[in-house]
Order: C-alpha cells, then structure tokens, then sequence
C-alpha cells in the first residue's frame, strides 16, 4: 500500500504533446520515481463535498454520477437527487478532482478544496451540464456506401475447427485502406450451407483476429455473419474505435456487437457513441468496465495483471490527474437507458480481469433499466477457452441471447 499525496506523479507533459506515447512513457517513469523520493503524510481528516449539478436551463439533473478520484484510484462516489443535489462524504481534506456526468451529458472535472471539518468551511461544487454535441446526421445508406467504397474482399475458403467447438465456416480477408485495417487484420466469417442471409455481428477480440478463428466460425456455423477485427495493443483508443465504425458501416441492418477482455474497451466506446438502435446487442466476455477500480486494486491490493498491463494501467496516469482518460474509458459510468440488450459472461477464476468488473456493470445496466443477463462461472478462466464443457455452454448462451435480439 503506497502513499500518494505527493505531486511528483503529475502528468503535465500530457499539455505539451498528444502523442500516446510520449505521455505514456512519462508516466511510467513518473511512478517509478516516485518510489524513491519520500513521501508526505496522508491526510487523517475527512470531510463532504456538497453542490448541486443542472442543466444549461438551470433545471436539477437527477441520477447524475459525481466521482471524486484519490491518487491510488480510490473513488468516492455519490448520484444526485431529484432535486440536483449530491453529498459525498468521507473525503481525505485537500484539493481534489471531480467527475461530474449524465447520459447525454458532456462530462466535466471541476476541482474544489475539501478542508479540514473544523475549519467550518464546507467544499461546494455547482455544476452546469450540456448535451454532448451530436455529429451532423449522416443518411445509413451513404454511410454504408461510402465505407464499402474503402473495403476490398477477399475470396472466401472454407476452414473448420476442431476445439475448444467443432465447427467450419467460409473465412474471407476484408481489408480497408482509408481506415487503417490492412491484410489479414479483419475477416468475414459466414455459415458456410448456402444461407442467403444472416443477423450480423461485428466482434472485437483482444489481440490479432486471426488467433481467434476458433472462436469466430462456430459464431458463423450457428447462423451469423461475423466480421471479426482486433484492435492492436496501444494507447491510440479513439482511432481504433474509428476503424471499428468503419466495419460496422459495411454491414447491413443493425449488427449486434461482441467482445472480450481489454478490447470491450473500444467496443463500449462504439456502442457509447452509437445513436439509439443502431445496435440490437452486446455480448461482452471478462469486460473491465472501471479503471480506477483497476488502479486502485494494482496500488492497494498488490493485485497484477499478466502480460505487462499492470504497467499499461500506470501508463495512463495518475487516476486523480488524469480523471477524463479513467473516467472516459470506464463503461459503467456511461449506461443510459437507451443501450443495448446485454449479456456479460464472466469467469471468478479470472486472473486478468476480476470477476467483479463483469459484476459492477451489470449493476450499472439494471439501474438504467437496460435489458441485462448475467453469466458468472467459476471455471473456464479469463479467455473462457476451457475444454471442460464452459465453451460450448458459453456458446450455447451468446448464440440464443443473439438469436433472441435480432
């Protein structure tokens, strides 16, 4: 357990350049650093912060998520009353961040100093939120016809698997230049018995979309086209989910959308921008849906991810520094009532996303009263892959929720 009432983690380079990695790199070694310099006493006195959050007419906005994030990723959180009116209690004194956020509401950080009780003096925050700005409406059929004009196809070849399902599939390469999908970065998968036509689904994998061939073609043996794309590992969130916007213009009707791991990441940031309806479902496997709950389980409960993304997470930042990039990729802040059916499989053997992620956000998704299911298991670990009967149950369950949505 570290202290983290110091500054020496700021970010500041972060307003001097964009590029990911820069600002990445120096918050590597600003955490390193900070294992070395000593450390101020942490606060011992606790306090509230007050106000009241309204729109731009001066109307209370109520249900409105308030986060106030410490150094470690620690939050604490409160929702605002009919009236407007929230009070978050057991604060460390100091000058903190808030996070303030609704559905259909650009988010804002305003910061307040939470003093000491004795001083008599309360924290308040008063805060005006405004709608986010929607882009200029963009006819489906010129969309559609705009990204096929980026897409070369390829020849479709039959290909079968064995494990952890036995399927086969027609596999063809979809490659889309403007936006950035090369050669054997995205494939189109369909049942290969001569079906006319299939619900689709734009699935996001975490890793290269060929490694996860197995995975895809019993999708497609079960009756679904399946366009399948992995986002490469990197801090560049925003072009990809762009390239996945792209793919989900290729396709007809309203595709449903599955992912698993730390790329339900950029598939919840497309379906947060998507506008209401143009997604009938979300099946998402092993989700991380908080990062300042991550960061707070790296710096407090000695908790470390494989594959180096203890150091991904410290890459982002400071949690109290850099409270839009935490906030803005952690999904259960962003349930509105208008998304998607879900369903949210997730493993408590899971060692690289807690079970209780998958948890928090179905959570989130019942309070918005969003149309929800749950599928905790105690085996088949993060990637869900277990040959001991958890795939083909996993299957059996995100075909039938699938089929059920279309």
């Amino acid at each position: 357990k570290r202290d983290w009432s110091s500054d020496v983690c700021s970010s500041d380079l972060d307003t001097l350049t964009q590029v990911p990695t820069v600002w990445a790199a120096w918050n590597v070694m600003a955490w390193e650093l900070a294992h070395f310099l000593p450390r101020d006493a942490a606060p011992t006195a606790i306090a509230t912060v007050r106000g009241t959050v309204r729109d731009a007419a001066g109307r209370p906005i109520e249900g409105a998520i308030v986060i106030v994030p410490l150094p470690d990723g620690t939050t604490v959180e409160g929702r605002t009353r009919a009236d407007g009116t929230v009070a978050v209690a057991n604060l460390p004194v100091g000058r903190r961040p808030v996070w303030v956020g609704a559905p259909g509401m650009a988010p804002v950080v305003v910061e307040v100093e939470v003093a000491d009780p004795s001083s008599r003096v309360g924290a308040a925050i008063e805060v005006t939120l405004v709608p986010v700005v929607a882009s200029p409406g963009v006819d489906p059929a010129d969309a559609r016809a705009r990204a096929r004009g980026q897409v070369i196809e390829g020849e479709a070849v039959p290909l079968a698997c064995e494990a952890p399902v036995a399927a086969t599939a027609l596999r063809s390469e979809v490659v889309a230049t403007r936006a950035g999908i090369g050669p054997g970065q995205a494939f189109r998968y369909r049942p290969d018995d001569g079906g006319a036509r299939w619900p689709t689904i734009l699935v996001v994998y975490p890793g290269p979309a060929a490694s996860w061939e197995c995975a895809s073609i019993p999708l497609a043996a079960a009756g679904f086209e399946v366009v399948a794309y992995g986002p490469p590992y990197g801090f560049d969130v925003e072009g990809e989910v762009g390239r996945l916007r792209t793919l989900m213009a290729t396709l007809d009707g309203r595709p449903a959308v599955l992912a698993g791991s730390y790329s339900a990441i950029h598939a919840l940031r497309l379906v947060q921008d998507a506008p209401p309806g143009a997604i009938r479902a979300v099946a998402l496997m092993g989700p991380p849906v908080d990062l300042f709950d991550l960061r707070r389980r790296l710096e407090m409960e000695g908790w470390v991810p494989p594959f180096g993304l203890d150091r991904a997470l410290v890459a982002l930042g400071r949690p109290d520094r850099e409270v839009m990039r935490h906030a803005r990729y952690s999904a259960r802040l962003h349930v509105a009532a208008s998304h998607p059916p879900t369903l949210v499989i997730h493993s408590r053997s899971d060692e690289v996303v807690p079970v209780a992620q998958g948890e928090a956000y179905l959570r989130a998704l019942a309070e918005a009263g969003v149309e929800a299911e749950g599928m905790i298991l105690d085996g088949g670990g993060h990637y869900l892959l277990s040959t001991g009967g958890e795939a083909g149950a996993i299957l059996d369950r995100t075909v039938a929720f699938l089929s059920g949505h279309q």
